[in-house]
């Protein structure tokens, strides 16, 4: 019998221990769930294009006219989304040859667990082609490009956070990296219906598979530098006057630096992402999205609906 005692009276200790969370866990970031984080940036971006034809060995470049866009992100528990345009008060933008040109873009980011799910939309309106040898430009007002598309990312590393390096919903309290398997997909159109000497459409449908590897850097307590890359491969569809399917070959490289304190935060985001691929006889094309933008933000109490709406979401799932 007390030999009996003794054993349950074991097993129910040991039970306790392993309730008992781990003293010496060390929490590698930082989640600020309960606040709504508001920020503004100044975005310089373009989603340009070359031409390259073999046969005469000219290469075209497809150039947006560039404006200074100036957005508003929103961030909430998982959620995060932003907007931008490019307003007529920037100097650069008031002093612009071609005021009939239009840039706005959109981008919404989710991030259930360590899984990453990321929505662009990029709109321009007046396009330069310019001959790479001679630099010589021809603006063609009512030529325009349309991208819609994204990234699904998952991040091996449940230590390292993402969100911290461009989304500023956490912060990164101790260094860490993380591989990241990512699919991506975007479907471009150009344009040219409205265009005189053009007429007509071309579209074109990128997929493609890669391995990714993000670092940050926390250089303080509220400092941080983050870094990383991917370089994969995939197939492209090409639609014009006919369809094309070719190989297609992408990457990126991201740096980002910050301050983020428990109200307040700042920095700067940097990334560049590029596709490269067949665009029809003879013809290669590369595709690329340049970003760059300077933000400052602070983190509210959320309003009581938003707090309410999130705890019923929580309680069913």
């Amino acid at each position: 019998m007390g030999v009996k005692r003794f054993t349950i009276a074991a097993v129910l200790a040991s039970g306790a221990c392993a309730a008992q969370p781990d003293s010496t866990a060390v929490a590698y970031y930082k989640k600020f769930d309960n606040n709504l984080a508001v920020q503004l940036f100044t975005l310089n971006t373009s989603n340009t294009f070359t031409l390259a034809y073999d046969q005469d060995q000219t290469l075209i470049n497809v150039i947006p006219n560039a404006k200074t866009t100036l957005g508003v992100a929103i961030q909430y528990d998982i959620i995060a989304f932003s907007v931008g345009f490019a307003p007529d008060f920037f100097k650069e933008n008031k002093q612009n040859d071609h005021d009939d040109s239009k840039m706005t873009s959109f981008s919404f980011n989710f991030f259930p667990g360590q899984w990453m799910q990321r929505v662009d939309i990029y709109y321009q309106k007046g396009i330069t082609l310019e001959d790479d040898k001679t630099s010589n430009g021809i603006y063609l007002p009512n030529l325009k490009t349309f991208k819609v598309g994204g990234t699904t990312s998952y991040f091996l590393n449940k230590n390292f956070s993402f969100s911290a390096t461009e989304f500023q919903n956490a912060k990164q309290l101790r260094s860490a990296g993380s591989f990241t398997p990512t699919l991506l997909y975007y479907y471009t159109e150009l344009n040219g219906k409205k265009q005189e000497g053009f007429g007509s459409n071309a579209t074109y449908l990128d997929v493609a598979i890669a391995p990714a590897y993000y670092y940050n850097w926390v250089i303080g307590k509220n400092f941080m530098l983050s870094g990383g890359g991917l370089i994969g491969a995939g197939f492209s569809s090409v639609k014009d006057d006919t369809t094309t399917n070719a190989f297609l070959i992408t990457g990126s490289i991201n740096v980002a630096a910050g301050y983020s304190g428990e109200r307040f935060f700042c920095g700067l985001n940097t990334r560049a992402l590029f596709f490269n691929h067949n665009a029809g006889d003879n013809v290669t094309m590369n595709d690329v999205i340049g970003y760059g933008t300077l933000f400052a933000g602070y983190r509210f109490d959320p309003p009581g609906f938003l707090e309410r709406g999130r705890k019923k979401i929580e309680e069913k799932f």
